[in-house]
């Protein structure tokens, strides 16, 4: 003979087998219903956007094309708004930007007065060829001439870029 627990355990798996099933079936009807509805209001909207982007206009009444003409002027009422505030704070960001830059050339040209000046190279001595001296001094004279780029006060002998020597 069958226990009461074997029983009681037959019952069980029937009875959620039974329910179950019919859970699973109204679920699926509900997914069905709503993805009909969600088709609808997608198909509703595409046709909305048409209308809005020109397209299809031939079914609209004169009130439907009214009311697409209102709600696109605010619509572009709202798009000027919004890029002239962008505008406008990109202006003021500029703007605060111009004034640091001064600020900060202000302060480097203050700094610049500040300064003492570099110091001069000492000249070297020019010689002069007096016009009384006689011509085979002149000539046996030897000049050394060099060229030099750099900050005057820097060491010469870095910055040398010829030396001619004539004589």
């Amino acid at each position: 003979m069958e226990s009461v627990q074997e029983t009681i355990e037959r019952y069980r798996t029937y009875t959620k087998d039974n329910v179950s099933s019919k859970t699973v079936q109204q679920d699926i009807e509900q997914v069905k219903a709503n993805a009909e509805d969600l088709a609808k209001k997608l198909e509703a909207l595409e046709a909305y956007k048409r209308k809005l982007l020109g397209e299809k206009l031939e079914q609209c009444s004169i009130e439907e094309l009214h009311g697409l003409e209102v709600r696109l002027e605010k619509s572009l009422h709202c798009i000027r708004g919004r890029k002239t505030q962008l505008l406008e704070e990109q202006v003021n960001k500029l703007k605060e930007k111009e004034m640091t830059l001064r600020k900060n050339n202000e302060d480097l040209r203050e700094k610049c007065k500040n300064q003492p000046p570099l110091p001069m190279t000492p000249a070297r001595p020019v010689i002069t060829v007096e016009d009384d001296r006689p011509e085979q001094n002149v000539d046996a004279m030897d000049v050394e001439t060099e060229l030099y780029i750099g900050l005057p006060g820097r060491d010469p002998r870095r910055n040398k870029v010829a030396e001619v020597r004539s004589g």
